[in-house]
């Protein structure tokens, strides 16, 4: 009973929930792997109809093992079976019960990583000698993760975002402490001791302090220009206290007639150069999630059609291609800048990175990825791959984004 115990509880040490997608991952993977990718049904959830989602897991798995058990003998995939048994026998895991819109499994003898995804992904696996990764890199290719600055003219709050939720954040007692020093003109202990509330350092926790700042008036009667000391006081606050080291973009939540003052100022270096232009005081939870995709997206957007456009003008320096034999070439030689894929689609067949030979198995046309062949390697997927290795940037994108009419395109960091 005591080894059991064991048994379990290192089972479930192996199964890792990532909030982020490491390459690390990919680096030395020990074959036989499993990548497994499916939609969540969130409807059904209230009458427990979410099994669902663990029996589409099951009948993926059971084609994983099909395919695995013509290349392996059993006890080569044994780790993997059993750990997904773990799953499918524990559906009260936090995994099963607070899922996104869909979710990705990449999994070896040893370990199983778990990834809440943003979208519905077509139900799919994929088994053998390397992962099946486009998926995730289509949900974290852009930066799933955010911060929102919520700046009002004296009060601010600092907020973390990603596709699903916003949340704002506790603030250090370094911010709290800077402030204090700030506007140290306060008996009023009950406002001191509202400075610890979750998230914000606003007019509420600062009341005390204020007289000094304002000269007594009214958060009505703050005018732009006597915002303007406070706006240097929180810029400096997020650059010393909130980011540091950290590069998660930063969007712009405040009304319209303090954006430019504020943007004139600040020295945040990941501040985006679009924001949401509203009183943060009237966006709720909802409404803020929504303006901070619309930002997102928009940069996102605006970023591969910047990209995209200079496809033809590499093209005929020879800094760009859409010819998946120049592309593979320029992947061994880590010369890839960028990589366009087409979203939604495979295209079967192998790539070697150490000779950057591109072979292609029967038609070299895309197919759509949902239920794909488990056993047959796609050659996109492997670029995609090779790309991250080098630190290039990828493009998941529609076939209308693309810069050509091919499956494929690369701009190249230098001429061969």
């Amino acid at each position: 009973m005591k080894d059991e115990k064991e048994t379990l509880r290192k089972t479930a040490d192996s199964i890792h929930v990532m909030e982020k997608f490491d390459p690390a991952i990919l680096a030395d993977v020990t074959a036989p792997v499993v990548s497994l990718y499916i939609p969540v049904h969130h409807t059904e959830r209230e009458e427990r109809r979410d099994i669902w989602d663990r029996d589409m897991f099951k009948d993926l798995m059971k084609d994983a093992e099909r395919t695995l058990a013509e290349t392996y003998d059993k006890d080569a995939y044994k780790g993997i079976v059993e750990k997904a048994d773990y799953l499918l026998e524990h559906p009260d895991m936090p995994l099963w019960l607070h899922a996104g819109e869909g979710l990705g499994f990449l999994m070896n003898n040893d370990d199983i990583y778990v990834y809440n995804l943003f979208f519905a992904p077509e139900p799919m696996v994929a088994a053998g000698d390397t992962y099946f990764v486009k998926p995730l890199l289509r949900n974290f290719q852009y930066g799933t993760e955010y911060y929102v600055l919520e700046l009002g003219n004296d009060r601010f709050s600092w907020v973390k975002g990603d596709r699903t939720h916003v949340e704002r954040q506790q603030l250090p007692q370094e911010v709290h402490d800077f402030f204090s020093e700030l506007f140290a003109n306060s008996d009023d202990t009950a406002a001191d001791a509202r400075k610890g509330e979750k998230g914000a350092l606003d007019y509420i926790s600062l009341e005390g302090h204020m007289g000094q700042y304002h000269d007594h008036q009214s958060r009505n009667e703050v005018k732009k220009d006597d915002a303007l000391p406070w706006f240097r006081y929180v810029n400096k606050a997020v650059n010393d206290y909130l980011v540091r080291d950290d590069t998660t973009p930063i969007i712009l939540c405040c009304d319209e007639e303090y954006e430019h003052a504020f943007r004139k100022l600040s020295t945040l270096r990941h501040l985006l150069p679009v924001g949401i232009k509203k009183d943060p005081a009237g966006l709720d939870g909802k409404a803020l999630l929504e303006e901070s995709l619309t930002v997102m997206d928009g940069i996102r957007d605006a970023n591969i059609k910047e990209t995209a456009e200079k496809f033809g003008a590499d093209a005929a320096h020879g800094k760009a291609s859409d010819d998946f034999d120049a592309i593979g070439m320029a992947l061994a030689e880590r010369r890839v800048g960028a990589l366009f894929l087409v979203k939604g689609k495979i295209l079967p067949g192998g790539f070697d990175i150490n000779t950057g030979t591109v072979t292609f198995d029967g038609n070299p046309n895309p197919v759509d990825d949902g239920y794909i062949d488990p056993a047959a390697p796609d050659i996109t997927d492997a670029f995609a791959q090779a790309a991250l290795a080098q630190d290039a940037h990828i493009y998941i994108v529609e076939q209308d984004q693309m810069p050509t009419d091919q499956p494929v395109a690369a701009l190249f960091r230098y001429a061969e």
